[in-house]
């Protein structure tokens, strides 16, 4: 076997200084030279160029040249010691061959061959994604939170009817979706051209261009002199939700339709932790006024839940209304938060609180925690008149 291969490899070096010192092409193939030469095409079936090789072997120091593919060549014989491999005319003259592998050849053009792009229009498109990238990073630069938030609606003004809403401040960015005319958005942030907003359909946060929106008025707050309202449910009667925000917070309410009430209660401090609020009817609970009545088993399916999917601490804690908290904390190197669950009266709440991606320390301290869930201990039920 090793003989076999020695060979071979001796047989190939022969071909190649063969053709360096203009032997025949029958010397040349060994004896596969075709009485006439054939015409074939370039067929590399995804696209890419045909290398060609002054001796048929792949190595580094034996490459002449490529082939687009869909490109006609002529071909003089095959390479008997190695059938994989062909004798093409490479160029004009006695000497002028070359050698391809023949799995890339074909009788037939290869259909849909594209018409090769000239390095000006690559050099362009280039120099577009370029500028494009150039912008977006130039609007992140110039990223900002608002004073307080707003509410804007999409304007279009072309004539497709909508508007890109992109992850980023650019046309670089990638897109989450179009929006039609009439879509509100939440603003909490804005950079020179764009603002950061909240979808109030979907909840993602994500940017628009300002060209295509218009600022809606601010809305009046129904509000007692010591609770902001947050929002109304309609479930088994109609009632008002109503709690004493943080100092120093704002909330923001993403969907308050139906039986159920998102809201992001935020600080434009970055040390302070940001609070999502949802709050759902349950029909699980419609028969129980407090978590306090639940019993034992109950609470165990309750903090089953939790358990199940991390590895948390479970306590209790009895709010200024009555109601039972189950605290549900989960730490560790990289994150630290806090899930929440009572049930008023059939109301299922969660609670979750995390750092900001702003904040110096990315895990909530115990006095965070602490400010939280007295928060959530404000949370009440109000009948509407």
């Amino acid at each position: 076997m090793k003989k076999l291969i020695a060979l071979a490899l001796a047989a190939m070096m022969v071909l190649s200084l063969g053709a360096a010192l203009g032997e025949t092409l029958e010397e040349i193939t060994g004896g596969g030279a075709f009485a006439s030469p054939k015409t074939m095409y370039v067929n590399t079936a995804n696209g890419r160029r045909l290398n060609v090789r002054s001796e048929p072997r792949v190595v580094k120091t034996n490459l002449l040249g490529r082939l687009d593919s869909g490109t006609k060549v002529t071909v003089l014989g095959t390479v008997v010691i190695n059938g994989d491999w062909v004798v093409i005319q490479y160029k004009k003259g006695p000497n002028g061959v070359a050698y391809v592998q023949a799995r890339y050849l074909s009788e037939n053009k290869p259909s849909g061959s594209s018409k090769k792009t000239t390095p000006a229009q690559k050099t362009d498109e280039q120099k577009k994604k370029e500028a494009n990238m150039a912008e977006l990073n130039r609007q992140l630069a110039s990223a900002r939170p608002v004073a307080e938030p707003f509410m804007i609606v999409v304007r279009p003004s072309r004539t497709s009817g909508w508007v890109n809403f992109r992850v980023g401040p650019g046309v670089a960015a990638s897109l989450i979706t179009s929006m039609g005319d009439g879509r509100e958005l939440k603003v909490i942030g804005e950079t020179d051209k764009w603002y950061q907003a909240i979808d109030t359909v979907t909840g993602k946060t994500g940017y628009i261009s300002k060209n295509y929106v218009s600022i809606l008025p601010k809305a009046a707050e129904p509000a007692t002199p010591d609770k902001t309202q947050m929002g109304r449910l309609a479930v088994n009667g109609e009632f008002a939700l109503q709690c004493r925000l943080p100092s120093g917070y704002t909330m923001q309410l993403i969907n308050a339709l139906g039986a159920k009430i998102t809201a992001f209660i935020t600080s434009p401090d970055p040390e302070k932790p940001i609070l999502q609020l949802s709050i759902a009817f349950d029909e699980t609970y419609s028969d129980v006024d407090r978590m306090n009545d639940l019993t034992d088993e109950d609470l165990a399916a309750l903090e089953a839940t939790f358990t199940d999917m991390n590895e948390v601490d479970i306590s209790y804690r009895t709010t200024a209304y009555g109601t039972k908290l189950l605290v549900a904390r989960e730490t560790g190197a990289d994150t630290d938060f806090v899930d929440i669950m009572s049930v008023y009266k059939g109301y299922f709440i969660e609670f979750v609180m995390s750092p900001s991606a702003q904040a110096a320390n990315p895990v909530l301290t115990d006095a965070q925690i602490a400010m939280c869930v007295d928060f959530l201990s404000e949370l009440d039920f109000v009948p509407v008149e």
